[in-house]
């Protein structure tokens, strides 16, 4: 369950965070472990961290065995005893783009009593029969869904799997399956990524049409990234990426990716807040996402045909305390998403629910340290520029694979990490408040954006999960803390930056709505309604965090909100960015397509 973060900051000092987190950055601070200790000398009932109940209902993920004669025995484990539900059984939608499975057959699991070990099975050569004749010729792959009761929560929860087979004179079995991908990362005017994830060790390899094979830098595994070079510019390209175990392989559809123009004339599409909120039940929370706004909204944006896809914090439910529910978690947002992944490349960013913490006896939650932090699990599970900043101390969550910047067309984007190192006490148990942007992220981000100026990039274009000026919902806190002093600094300085680069906009998500406000010198920043005379540039702020949580409605009570040009609640939405040479136009749609609002960000 999320932290109300108004009541933290309601019930701690601006004197107790600030001296809290001076231990961050000072030079004479303890070391982490002497601090953490320290910390629990001060809390004797907080000693030993609780487990928090998984979003996901099952314990480990199915295991699917073949007979030869085509029977498909599905075995699972539940993380609390549950009895029966459905099966479902369904083809990736092969003769479109966006290949989400169409489920058309379906039948009981029948159990006598509650339990956690389960199991149900699928006449694969019964149903191919009626459903893709061509399959008991060469095989293919099989999408299930578990439908079952969680009793947890009340309602139906949905599992989402597939399987790959082979048939060889009329007998089946099991063959190499692509769980993951392919998807596109970092593609540029020559050069770009393909990566994708098999359910077994596999060699991989891909293949462009009418050109070569380029193998996979992985060797003998699941996990397979294959770096493309020597492309042309603004070019498309066909491809197809092989994996194989033994005599069997597995094979992707024909996609393709196009590289990026030497010249600014492309479009982005940009949204976050993609979260499942438990409203509604079924598919919109398939293992903490809301699936049916992700398909709605990915079916819209696909129809502008971006070059990129910026989804920037909250794609998960998270707050949990077990590294394989976080990453089912994620994998989940990448079964949704991937249809579009497949032909542009997806960059994300980490936002609050993106939390796998300890939870402590006396109520303190606090981000796992290290390489068990939620920011080194979430840059495992993506494939994203590693040119982050150093941990702000040794031992500290890594920034490398949330914290990056990259360039495509001319352009500059760079992604920030507004929820680094969180705890919701930190006088308790060292750790940041969510919504502060600490030191040596921010130097990096001066640096970084002091380089693309530098390198006169055409447009500079910013991204943080918690907006520096809120409208709705979290008034109260984000990134200039409701007001406090620490955070109206660290605000301050962050917004300082991005305006003196000349950053066409900033894009944030957190408040479940739209709204684009223009910030300059003049306009009311703080508390007391004084403005900053050092956002000497007049700068946009754009909030789109419409994706799929729970929606905010506006809050009049910000010093700012004269400034704010357009908001838009109460439906799912996104936005369309389109950059032509010196100009940078915004389109903002919903879920249904309907024009929302535009304007000229440059």
């Amino acid at each position: 369950m999320a932290i109300d973060r108004r009541d933290l900051l309601k019930a701690l000092s601006t004197t107790t965070i600030a001296a809290a987190l001076e231990g961050v950055w000072s030079e004479e601070a303890p070391p982490l472990a002497e601090a953490a200790s320290q910390a629990g000398q001060r809390a004797e009932n907080s000693k030993s961290p609780l487990e928090r109940a998984p979003e996901r209902l099952i314990q480990a993920e199915p295991v699917v065995t073949l007979d030869p004669d085509g029977t498909a025995r599905i075995e699972w484990e539940t993380v609390i005893p549950t009895q029966g539900g459905t099966i479902y059984a369904g083809l990736p939608n092969d003769e479109v783009a966006l290949d989400w499975p169409i489920y058309n057959a379906n039948q009981p699991i029948t159990e006598e009593s509650a339990r956690l070990k389960h199991a149900a099975q699928i006449d694969v050569r019964g149903f191919t029969t009626r459903s893709a004749a061509r399959m008991l010729v060469e095989g293919g792959t099989l999408a299930y869904r578990l439908e079952l009761f969680d009793t947890r929560k009340g309602s139906a929860q949905f599992i989402d799997r597939h399987f790959s087979f082979l048939v060889e004179h009329d007998r089946f079995r099991k063959a190499p399956a692509i769980l993951e991908g392919p998807f596109l990362s970092q593609i540029n005017v020559d050069s770009g990524i393909i990566w994708w994830v098999t359910d077994i060790p596999t060699s991989g390899e891909v293949h462009l049409i009418g050109g070569a094979a380029i193998p996979s830098e992985n060797g003998l595994a699941n996990r397979h990234v294959v770096r493309l070079k020597g492309l042309s510019p603004n070019t498309k390209y066909r491809y197809q990426v092989v994996s194989k175990a033994s005599n069997d392989e597995a094979r992707s559809r024909t996609h393709s990716l196009k590289t990026s123009p030497r010249e600014p004339e492309f479009s982005f599409a940009f949204t976050c807040d993609g979260r499942t909120g438990g409203l509604g039940g079924g598919d919109t929370a398939l293992e903490g996402i809301n699936g049916i706004s992700a398909r709605a909204l990915a079916i819209q944006m696909a129809r502008h045909e971006p070059h990129l896809l910026i989804f920037t914090g909250d794609l998960i439910n998270g707050y949990t305390t077990r590294e394989d529910d976080f990453r089912s978690q994620l994998r989940s947002w990448k079964r949704i998403y991937g249809p579009l992944w497949h032909e542009i490349p997806v960059y994300t960013g980490i936002g609050n629910h993106e939390s796998l913490i300890d939870v402590f006896e006396d109520g303190t939650q606090s981000d796992k340290q290290g390489e068990q932090s939620a920011e080194a699990v979430f840059a495992s599970e993506f494939v994203h520029p590693m040119n982050g900043p150093d941990p702000e101390r040794p031992g500290m969550p890594p920034y490398k694979g949330s914290v990056y910047s990259f360039d495509y067309a001319g352009c500059h984007f760079t992604q920030l990490n507004s929820d680094y190192w969180y705890s919701s006490r930190p006088q308790q148990h060292p750790g940041n408040p969510f919504g502060r942007l600490l030191p040596k992220q921010l130097d990096w981000l001066e640096s970084d954006l002091k380089a693309a100026r530098s390198a006169v990039a055409r447009h500079i274009f910013v991204f943080v999960h918690e907006p520096a000026f809120p409208n709705g919902g979290h008034v109260q806190d984000s990134l200039w803390g409701g007001g406090d002093a620490e955070g109206v600094k660290a605000r301050d300085r962050f917004w300082t930056i991005a305006a003196e680069a000349g950053a066409s906009a900033v894009f944030s998500g957190h408040e479940h709505n739209y709204s684009r406000t223009l910030i300059d010198s003049k306009t009311p920043v703080h508390r007391d309604g004084a403005a900053n005379p050092g956002f000497v540039r007049p700068t946009w702020q754009i909030t789109q965090g419409a994706a799929g949580a729970p929606f905010y409605p506006r809050d009049f009570t910000a010093p700012w909100a004269k400034n704010v040009k357009k908001f838009v609640a109460h439906t799912w939405s996104y936005c369309l960015v389109q950059v032509r040479g010196p100009r940078v136009s915004l389109e903002t749609y919903s879920y249904t397509g309907e024009l929302l609002d535009q304007a000229e960000l440059a």
